[in-house]
């Protein structure tokens, strides 16, 4: 299928900023490219909840970033993709918009995300992959950056939500360890499972953003990674893998061993059978989370929405309790596996191909529950949530489909420079989907 992205690829943030330095962009013809190239495509991949913000001059030699519709920014509505209405404005800017604002970030403006970042209706479409669905629940944001539109966006994600939209749209996210001043002004879905991150679209580009712009405000950027990083590369054992995930995970490993990086495949049995209690615990969160909204009738949510909330209901509070007392038992063996023999755990995104585009419009009402985006309805990505772990997802080849798949890179807390640094490797080794 024809991209609707047709524009040049965006330079990378390191090549532009060299430009600006050396007087061979001249900002102003920057902006009015950029204003044009959003006017021309917006209304056909709709990733702006709202018209974008007016020319800002600081750009293009502050980092431009949206943010997902589920964080506050002050004087914007957060509107939480609902269908049926939009709440008041936001008098604070969440912790992590005023820490990149503090930085001299700019924000351009708010991005769609499915309803309550748990519905299943896309609001917007795959700039560069139509064929393929832009995922959620930070669709705005990976869809925003993949555009061109900006340098990076800020989503959430409790359970997959920046690392899909950001895969199947051909770009890069970064979850960071949870923090409660970066969580201050988010609306999440599952607070014991969530955290912020950003969208870019490349490692290259999020590196140099890291380093750039001291990034210390939301996660260390001042410890060098090892030299020699130590990688366990892992599938789960007890399901059927899509043929083209395990020839890409079995790629990955010989890349990085001819590399000269330690890196060994286990099967860890202890790691993935913690995906049904994350399941779960993410289930009841949300119910908790949204169940007074899906008790309002002029809030109209749509049935897909319900569904989602209503899941978690019938987990009783002993059982919530034994789920956190796992969850903080789960932290602690992942916590001690990522900073003893190994560096960085590898897995696949999920283990089949990435979703297809669907019509616009609502999704039939079967009664179904909305995925959890396996296979099996219990994703591959929960298990960093549930450990509370940062984790870098990135796109390394196409499917037979055209389709990007991609890894995911978990490491200790605090350890995103451990992350950028295996990201950059792998990113180095593989074929971006955008070449």
């Amino acid at each position: 299928m024809t991209r609707l992205h047709r524009g040049p690829r965006p330079l990378s943030l390191a090549r532009r900023d060299a430009l600006l330095r050396s007087g061979r962009l001249d900002p102003a013809a920057y902006r009015r490219r950029l204003a044009a190239h959003i006017a021309g495509l917006e209304p056909a991949i709709t990733a702006f909840v709202s018209a974008p913000a007016p020319d800002d001059d600081r750009v293009p030699g502050a980092p431009s970033y949206t943010v997902k519709d589920t964080i506050d920014v002050a004087g914007l509505p957060t509107g939480l993709g609902l269908r049926g209405g939009r709440p008041g404005t936001a008098r604070h800017s969440a912790g992590i918009v005023a820490a990149l604002s503090d930085r001299g970030w700019v924000c351009t403006g708010k991005v769609t995300t499915t309803e309550c970042a748990l519905g299943t209706v896309k609001p917007s479409r795959n700039p560069c992959y139509p064929h393929v669905s832009p995922a959620g629940s930070s669709t705005g944001s990976a869809v925003s950056v993949a555009a061109g539109f900006c340098d990076a966006s800020v989503g959430s994600d409790s359970g997959g939500s920046l690392r899909w939209p950001a895969v199947y749209c051909g770009v890069t996210a970064l979850r960071l360890t949870p923090r409660a001043d970066l969580l201050r002004g988010v609306h999440a879905v599952a607070p014991s499972m969530e955290s912020t991150g950003l969208i870019t679209r490349t490692v290259a580009d999020l590196t140099w953003l890291w380093r750039r712009h001291d990034l210390a405000c939301v996660a260390r950027s001042d410890v060098p990674a090892p030299d020699r990083i130590r990688f366990v590369v892992s599938l789960p054992g007890a399901e059927s893998i899509h043929p083209e995930i395990s020839a890409l995970i079995a790629r990955t490993l010989a890349a990085l061993t001819a590399a000269g990086h330690h890196a060994e495949r286990a099967g860890l049995p202890q790691v993935w059978q913690e995906r049904g209690p994350a399941a779960e615990l993410l289930a009841r969160e949300a119910h908790d989370t949204f169940a007074a909204l899906a008790g309002d009738p002029s809030a109209a949510l749509g049935a897909d929405t319900r569904a989602a909330i209503a899941h978690g209901a019938g987990i009783g509070d002993a059982r919530y309790a034994e789920l956190r007392e796992r969850q903080d038992h789960a932290a602690q063996r992942l916590a001690a596996l990522l900073s003893g023999p190994y560096d960085v755990l590898v897995m696949p995104l999920e283990t089949g191909l990435p979703d297809p585009a669907v019509p616009a419009g609502p999704p039939p009402d079967t009664g179904a529950l909305p995925p959890l985006g396996g296979s099996d309805g219990v994703s591959l990505t929960l298990i960093a949530n549930f450990a509370r772990l940062p984790v870098l997802a990135l796109p390394l080849t196409l499917s037979s489909r055209r389709s990007p798949l991609g890894v995911q890179l978990l490491a200790a807390p605090g350890a995103e420079h451990v992350l950028l640094a295996a990201g950059a490797l792998l990113e180095e080794l593989g074929r971006k989907p955008h070449a």
